[in-house]
């Protein structure tokens, strides 16, 4: 997608008054088969419906309640749940978001015309909106596009802890946000509320419905693992044959500067978030001092359910009971996953690449700072590289590399900052150590240092996706540089599967990801084959090195959070929950940054120690189970020993013997 397709909203929008926006003339397409219902009566179709009426019934038997008492629960809930949306109240948020969103932003860009096509085709099936998820502004900044383009603003998928604000909660409702719990548990009047409320509205097509697909926010500023409950269930009516497609918008949201930035950090550190109030987003209102740059917002090419589905799956199967009844095949919930994860990775295809990305992604390699002309040409590099795997960077053409990443910088003062020497360093202020600092002041001082460096982290994050593939080969060629392909396929496949829950790949496509990523390299000259042995040429070493160091902390993580595993007694069968196994892996990473024998502060994210626990559940090396309602973990110590011995080929491991005191989990914790 080319700079001229995306507009920027806001312009024009700087030239007249906030009032006379929110007053324009709106009248938004609508779904063809829907019959108009106000979201009363949207509530009543739910509690009458063949499905909630079942499990009433059901429950009735189970439990000894009478029908009435639990038809009163299902009524709170669904009164807890469901959208009020009103356009009055469209209209001042679109008001309210207007004055906000021009004193926050240089630029909202958009793809207008994509949407525009996309408003055309609502008309004739149901439409879900899956935007990425890295900042509160998200669910925002969709309904405020809706309302620009003259597209129905969508009903949106919230968590109830955005209800409990007083008066942003019901402006929220009121504009289109239904409200789900985090966790359902074993609640099944509450699934088959939840469930038949989200597909009324896609059966009826009442408007188009927005969720987050990853679950949550992205607080690295990488995209999550997907979640498929909620998807499952939008797209329950195709399956069934009550809609005859439904069409799926991936959207990508790309920030220059997130709000919540400085909040992230601390986030990853252990630092608990604020919890959502409306005091708290008063006290927050600084914000609106500071310039968070430009937003890209693209709408993705458009996905239809039917035609994905074809050849794939069995529908006749749910004719041989009530739809209501439909329970998925082990097709369906493939089918699902693999629809989830294609819907991530097309997100991930039109992130729009910041100038800062790249520049945190060299700063992160030379973490005492460099003087400018060096950044200036490692970063041209890097967007080289970038580009040439079909990476579109926000780059201005008439503008002089120098500028631009002067200006990325300044945008990010409060990370880094430019000397009166030319140098590009990070801004905190040093700590001055005594003898007798405490190791309570050494940590305090640490995790300062770490907030600071877990940004320029998260600004790299951004950045990933792009180079994940033929990282994995080189890494995988090692210091070596010369693997047999068989051989380079089996490592690139264990890297692979070591690092999915840190990155989003394809289910199933393990051989097209090694092959694409191979044949790019050749093609580039990084890598040469010869002999049936691939090698890297001497002119991709820089860029073997280069990813290396962008991808080696993730390794190291994990191979920190074997050794911690490893202290866990072999006779101790009672299992840790996950925050004590990734808490005492951070104390364990504090204490080796403190002493100097890593640099990469990676290390202390809670969210990449998390990731390693899980990812050795799904590869043998970690147990989990629920014991008295808890889930917990417990290492199978040869299969983690034999890990950790594996992952130590690709990195350089600090000797803890002499590094760090170790202590058995349970002491630690």
């Amino acid at each position: 997608m080319n700079r001229s397709e995306y507009e920027d909203i806001l312009e024009g929008k700087r030239l007249y008054s906030d009032l006379g926006f929110s007053m324009q003339a709106y009248d938004p397409p609508h779904y063809k088969y829907c019959k108009p219902r106000t979201p009363d009566k949207v509530k009543e179709d739910v509690l009458n419906s063949t499905r909630v009426q079942s499990v009433i019934e059901q429950l009735s038997v189970e439990n000894d309640q009478s029908e009435d008492e639990l038809l009163s629960q299902a009524r709170a809930m669904v009164q807890e749940m469901g959208h009020n949306l009103r356009m009055r109240s469209i209209r001042f948020f679109a008001y309210f978001l207007n004055k906000i969103f021009k004193m926050l932003y240089r630029r909202i860009y958009v793809n207008g015309e994509d949407l525009e096509k996309i408003a055309k085709l609502s008309k004739d099936h149901p439409v879900l909106l899956l935007p990425s998820h890295r900042s509160y502004i998200d669910f925002l900044m969709l309904s405020y596009v809706s309302y620009c383009y003259d597209f129905p603003v969508p009903v949106i998928a919230a968590g109830v802890d955005f209800m409990a604000m007083k008066f942003v909660g019901s402006l929220l409702r009121n504009c289109g946000a239904y409200f789900m719990r985090r966790s359902f548990g074993s609640d099944r009047l509450y699934w088959a509320v939840f469930t038949e409320y989200v597909q009324s509205l896609v059966r009826n097509g009442d408007a188009p419905m927005e969720f987050f697909v990853e679950g949550t926010r992205s607080r690295t500023s990488k995209s999550l693992s997907p979640k498929f409950g909620l998807l499952s269930a939008a797209i329950e009516p195709f399956l069934t044959g009550s809609v005859f497609d439904i069409t799926i918008v991936p959207i990508s949201i790309s920030y220059d500067r997130r709000l919540e930035e400085t909040l992230y950090a601390r986030e990853l550190l252990g630092i608990p978030k604020p919890k959502e109030s409306t005091s708290g987003l008063l006290k927050a209102r600084s914000v609106l001092q500071e310039d968070y740059g430009s937003i890209h917002v693209c709408f993705g090419e458009l996905l239809s359910v039917r035609r994905l589905a074809e050849g794939r799956i069995d529908r006749s199967v749910h004719g041989l009971h009530p739809r209501h009844m439909s329970v998925f095949t082990s097709e369906e919930n493939d089918f699902v996953q693999h629809l989830a994860h294609q819907v991530v990775l097309a997100q991930q295809k039109n992130m729009v690449i910041s100038p800062w990305s790249l520049v945190a992604a060299v700063f992160s390699q030379y973490p005492q700072g460099l003087l400018l002309e060096k950044l200036v040409n490692e970063v041209v590099w890097l967007k080289k590289q970038a580009s040439s795997l079909g990476a579109f960077v926000d780059w201005p053409a008439k503008e002089d590399h120098s500028s631009i990443i002067k200006s990325a910088v300044e945008l990010h003062h409060h990370v880094v900052t430019l000397g009166a020497d030319g140098r590009v360093g990070l801004n905190f202020l040093p700590q001055t150590q005594t003898k007798m600092e405490t190791d309570m002041a050494r940590k305090h001082s640490l995790m300062e240092e770490a907030e600071v460096r877990l940004m320029v982290v998260t600004g790299t994050n951004q950045l990933l996706h792009v180079f994940v593939r033929i990282a994995l080969v080189l890494v995988a060629l090692g210091n070596d540089g010369r693997k047999t392909k068989d051989e380079l396929f089996r490592i690139f496949g264990f890297l692979r599967r070591v690092l999915e829950k840190d990155f989003i790949f394809l289910p199933g496509q393990e051989k097209q990801d090694f092959d694409t990523a191979l044949q790019y390299l050749h093609r580039a000259h990084v890598t040469e084959e010869e002999e049936g042995s691939v090698t890297v040429s001497n002119s991709g070493q820089k860029l073997q090195s280069f990813l290396h160091g962008m991808f080696s902390p993730f390794l190291l993580g994990y191979w920190l959070m074997c050794q911690f595993l490893m202290t866990t007694s072999p006779d101790d069968a009672r299992g840790s929950t996950l925050q004590q196994l990734t808490r005492g892996a951070q104390d364990m990473a504090a204490t080796l940054l403190t002493n100097g024998h890593v640099n990469r502060f990676e290390l202390l994210s809670l969210d990449m120690l998390g990731n390693a626990v899980m990812s050795f559940v799904s590869i043998g090396a970690v147990k989990r189970f629920k014991s008295n309602g808890q889930v917990l973990f417990l290492p199978i110590q040869e299969n983690v020993l034999s890990l950790c011995k594996e992952i130590e080929t690709f990195i350089v491991a600090p000797d803890l013997k002499t590094t760090v005191q170790v202590f058995p989990v349970k002491a630690r914790l």
